[in-house]
């Protein structure tokens, strides 16, 4: 669930206004300072509410998949007395990662999702998709990346194959090429591998660069460290739920 608005409560009255009003309606008479207490108490503990509503979400991340998560920041969401709460969190077993939770509706149904096992099965899903490269393009270097904002599924568990993974999600698939590369067959090997994607059922974003240089794509660590001098040809290729193509451009 992405892009829900929050509901937004309407402001209490300040307690300052209470007591001015009674000060006018009963001149001379002195006001008890602790009269505005319940109000001030009943504020301080609907804030408290809305901050618990994303830690509530937290302890039921740790619950589930048994590790500390700490909250990073907002996701969109509002809080807990509502429909939707949505939280950015980083799990101790990747530090490095955003990983996304949300409590929502969905279906029907009022529950938690997130996208820790997009993460979990990080490294499986680059080895199977580098695989499926390698059938076309031979030595290549492959990349998964999950949507940040994508909830998985939650009958996918640590016990799940990570072909359920990539076909019940859309994550961001990119594949490498080092230098040498025959140019004039880009198309043709492009097909070959939508084809494969198509039939192991892959909906994916995908993005393919042609490099200049062995250093560069030797040290390659993940996509996003590509130095973009060194791109002699890319491609962006986007689809729909139905596999047809909606966008193929070559840089």
């Amino acid at each position: 669930m992405r892009g829900d608005d929050t509901k937004r409560k309407m402001r209490r009255f300040s307690a300052a206004a209470l007591i001015a009003s009674a000060a006018l309606s009963f001149a001379g008479c002195a006001v008890d300072p602790s009269a505005a207490a319940p109000k001030e108490e009943a504020h301080v503990a609907d804030e408290q509410s809305k901050s618990d509503g994303k830690y509530e979400l937290i302890k039921r991340l740790e619950s589930k998949y048994n590790e500390k998560f700490t909250l990073l920041e907002n996701a969109g969401g509002g809080t807990m007395m509502g429909e939707h709460c949505a939280i950015f969190v980083r799990a101790d077993s990747f530090p490095d990662d955003r990983i996304y939770a949300v409590h929502g509706v969905f279906d029907g149904r009022t529950e938690d999702r997130d996208n820790y096992m997009a993460y979990y099965f990080r490294d499986k899903a680059s080895s199977y998709l580098t695989e499926l490269a390698k059938e076309v393009y031979g030595d290549c270097k492959a990349f998964y990346e999950p949507d940040e904002a994508e909830t998985v599924p939650p009958e996918i568990g640590k016990d799940s194959d990570v072909k359920e993974l990539l076909r019940d999600t859309k994550p961001y698939y990119s594949v490498i090429l080092p230098e040498g590369q025959n140019l004039a067959e880009k198309d043709k090997k492009l097909d070959e591998l939508f084809n494969k994607i198509k039939g192991e059922e892959i909906n994916c974003y995908f993005y393919i660069a042609y490099l200049d240089s062995s250093e560069l794509y030797n040290g390659l660590d993940t996509a996003r460290e590509i130095d973009r001098t060194h791109i002699i040809a890319d491609c962006t290729l986007g689809m729909d739920e139905n596999f047809n193509i909606v966008e193929r451009k070559w840089g």
